[in-house]
């Protein structure tokens, strides 16, 4: 019987270190006490796109999560709901890039290649919906919270 070796999950310090070796213009790479690692960059998901500036936060035995910082994609959305996203209290527009229980992220997977191109993927169908109010990107849209759900329901039904 053959043995596979074991899958190696990297720490925070790893995740900086290859973070820091993608050599983003203007991007910066914090890890605080290896409890939590935050990366700031600026990306624009095709040359014709504005540069949009996101977060990235990764805390150990959890799932990465992305953020929007600027500009407001809820600004931008002009009062639309915007589509893809999880609400959560802060700063920031999060990001829903994958589908949890299809395992799509696994944490031996480089940032480069999911979080990081799923951004960019995601803006570009973000800037394709601000024009059409089609989301193009597949998936499916997160449940809003119960309490945005009654609200949501009175609003069309009073």
């Amino acid at each position: 019987m053959r043995m596979v070796p074991p899958v190696r999950i990297p720490t925070l310090a790893q995740r900086a270190m290859e973070l820091r070796a993608l050599n983003f213009p203007d991007a910066r790479v914090r890890l605080s006490q290896g409890r939590e690692l935050r990366f700031d960059f600026s990306i624009a998901p095709t040359v014709f796109s504005r540069l949009y500036r996101c977060k990235l936060l990764l805390t150990p035995m959890r799932s990465p999560v992305m953020f929007v910082v600027k500009p407001d994609l809820c600004s931008l959305a002009d009062g639309r709901p915007l589509p893809h996203v999880y609400h959560h209290h802060g700063p920031g527009t999060c990001l829903c890039l994958w589908l949890p229980r299809k395992n799509e992220w696994q944490s031996q997977m480089r940032l480069l290649e999911t979080y990081l191109a799923w951004t960019g993927e995601w803006l570009n169908y973000f800037e394709e919906w601000l024009a059409t109010d089609e989301w193009a990107g597949g998936g499916e849209h997160p449940p809003l919270p119960k309490t945005r759900r009654r609200a949501a329901t009175r609003a069309v039904n009073p």
